[in-house]
This record gives structure tokens, C-alpha cells and sequence, in this order.
């Protein structure tokens, strides 16, 4: 049987961070929206439409990708000129801005499903289910696959790997990885992560640790 096709970075991490038969997330809701959010600035500069300057993103190019989520972020970079902070996109982002994109385009082509149930006490609450548990769970088993057997993860899957560890969701997916398979895992990203994506997910794990802190207090 053919392996699921590899989908792009925020789409492999909506999956990755839920159950793959429930639908139910692993993380908060403000800890998804991080992670989709730099998933989804990683695909702009993967598409070559945005850089990362420090901590500055920079629209170099204003054409839309083809892809209804990348672009919508693009357009709201476009029309934000000389507002183009990291951290400020990700809060901003991680409104539900981001999760909703990703849940639109993963419904799009079928690999979640809309679930409604109505309220003991009325209104209706809304949620997404994944439409089959394989393609669902495959993102993790292909990264803890390609780490055990040490072979090299593409620059999109270093970027999932990335924002797994940045959101914390390697304890709940990537668990199985002992010592060795974490340290060739960081030597990948040492020798063929794009210092502009190490960067954003830099930014996007001190966003995480922000958001928890402020939780706690």
C-alpha cells in the first residue's frame, strides 16, 4: 500500500497534533495557533514570497502562491507595510486566524471532516474529525521513520519536525526516539535547516514558553 502524499508544513502539524481517530487536540488551543501560525509563515518562505530578517518579516515578493491559506496571510502582510514583527504575527495568528485557514484547506480536499453535535443546553458545537486515521497519523511515523532509520528529512518535513519539538508535541509523538535518534535529528537540523527557518521556529518555541507562563501566572 502507498504511503499518504506529504502535505504541506501547517497541514502536517494540524494532524500530527490531533488524535487521529477523535480529533481531539493534544495542545491548546493558543499553542496550535503558534505552531500553524509559523507553519504557515514557513510555507511563505518556502514559496519564496516572504524573508525573515532578525525578527522581521519582509514580503519580497507580492504574488499570491496558489494556495488559498499561504495567500490570505501574504495579503494581510501586504496591506500591514512597516508591521511585519514575528512574535506580533504569531500572537496575531494564533487568534484562531491560523487554525482556521488550515482547517478550511484540510476540509477542502477531504482530509477532515466537519462534525456538529448540539448543546444539552442548546447551540451547536462544532469540531473536525480526521476523514481516515492513516493519512491522519502518518506525518509523525514518517518523521520517527526517517529519524530511526537515519534518513534525511526534506527542508518542509525539518520544518514540521521543528515546530513538533517547538509546541511540545514530540512528548506525545516523537516519545519513541531514544538518544540517538534525537541527536542525529539536531545534527540534520544543524547541516540542512535554513538559518531563516531555524529562526522562525526560534521565535515560535519562545511564544510557546510565553504563552504557558502566562497560563500559570
Amino acid at each position: 500500500m502507498a504511503s499518504p502524499p506529504q502535505l504541506p508544513p501547517a497541514d502536517d502539524l494540524y494532524l500530527t497534533a490531533h488524535d487521529t481517530i477523535r480529533g481531539s487536540s493534544l495542545l491548546s488551543p493558543a499553542t496550535l495557533g503558534l505552531g500553524l501560525g509559523a507553519a504557515l509563515l514557513g510555507e511563505l518562505m518556502l514559496w519564496r514570497r516572504v524573508d525573515l530578517v532578525e525578527t522581521e518579516l519582509v514580503v519580497i515578493d507580492e504574488r499570491p502562491t496558489g494556495d488559498a491559506a499561504t495567500t490570505a496571510v501574504l495579503e494581510q502582510l501586504r496591506r500591514e507595510a512597516g508591521q511585519h514583527g514575528v512574535r506580533n504575527w504569531l500572537a496575531y495568528l494564533s487568534t484562531g486566524i491560523a487554525t482556521d485557514l488550515v482547517e478550511r484547506r484540510l476540509a477542502r480536499i477531504g482530509l477532515i471532516k466537519r462534525v456538529e453535535k448540539r448543546g444539552l443546553f442548546g447551540g451547536t458545537k462544532v469540531s473536525f474529525v480526521p476523514a481516515d486515521s492513516m493519512t491522519a497519523g502518518w506525518p509523525a511515523t514518517r518523521i520517527r521513520t526517517k529519524v530511526s532509520r537515519d534518513e534525511p528529512l526534506d527542508v518542509a518535513d525539518l520544518l514540521l519536525a521543528g515546530l513538533i519539538l517547538a509546541t511540545g508535541l514530540d512528548q506525545h509523538v516523537l516519545a519513541t526516539l531514544n538518544a540517538r535518534d534525537r541527536a542525529r535529528l539536531f545534527e540534520q537540523f544543524r547541516r540542512h535547516f535554513p538559518a531563516m527557518l531555524q529562526q522562525l521556529v526560534a521565535q515560535a518555541e519562545a511564544a510557546v514558553g510565553d504563552a504557558v507562563m502566562a497560563r500559570r501566572a
